[in-house]
């Protein structure tokens, strides 16, 4: 890369985040997003909150305090990277891809943990479950979607439902579906524009 294409990066970053600045309910939310992104993005031997404080002059635990506590809208990041996707790579021979994935856990209190089939360990087991949407066209890939798979214990139980942040008890569209009275419930989903894969 040549001088003036590395000091380009800082503002196409910038551009790039502010594309996503009306998903935070504050400012300095949205302030803290960009030196955690920077941090990611930075030469930190370790990718640590911490590490990432002291790189760049934070207070400590101000990023902790950004990754457990400041509100934004994920589902409108996701929505905004979506539409990203379809404007810059749509493509003819585009495919997506839905993957589940397993993994393992010895107890029951992380969000989805059950007795279930996990594909990583080739039988049944205690631990949760994802479902994955991946998109990849000629020179690009990338994620698009990811949602924890919820059992019928979960879905049906209203004290674990509550540990379902940040919907706060809102059962997913998949969970619900499987119970056979998901979308009529719950009510339509919101179209996602140019990537809608129902």
């Amino acid at each position: 890369m040549t001088l003036k294409q590395i000091a380009s990066l800082g503002k196409e970053l910038a551009k790039f985040l502010a594309l996503f600045m009306g998903c935070f309910r504050s400012r300095p939310g949205f302030a803290l997003l960009r030196v955690y992104v920077q941090g990611l993005l930075s030469n930190v031997q370790r990718k640590n909150i911490e590490a990432i404080d002291l790189e760049f002059g934070i207070a400590p635990r101000t990023l902790q305090r950004f990754v457990e506590s400041i509100k934004w809208e994920e589902t409108d990041v996701r929505d905004e990277c979506q539409r990203i996707v379809a404007r810059e790579h749509a493509h003819g021979e585009a495919i997506g891809c839905l993957d589940e994935s397993g993994t393992a856990k010895s107890g029951v209190h992380t969000v989805g943990a059950a007795r279930q089939w996990l594909g990583s360990r080739g039988k049944v087991d205690n631990g949760v479950g994802g479902v994955h949407l991946s998109y990849s066209s000629p020179g690009f890939q990338c994620l698009l979607d990811s949602e924890v798979y919820l059992t019928q214990d979960w879905v049906t139980d209203p004290v674990r439902r509550k540990k379902l942040h940040p919907r706060r008890g809102r059962v997913p569209y998949q969970a619900a579906d499987r119970l056979g009275d998901g979308r009529a419930r719950l009510g339509p989903r919101r179209a996602r524009p140019g990537l809608d894969v129902r």
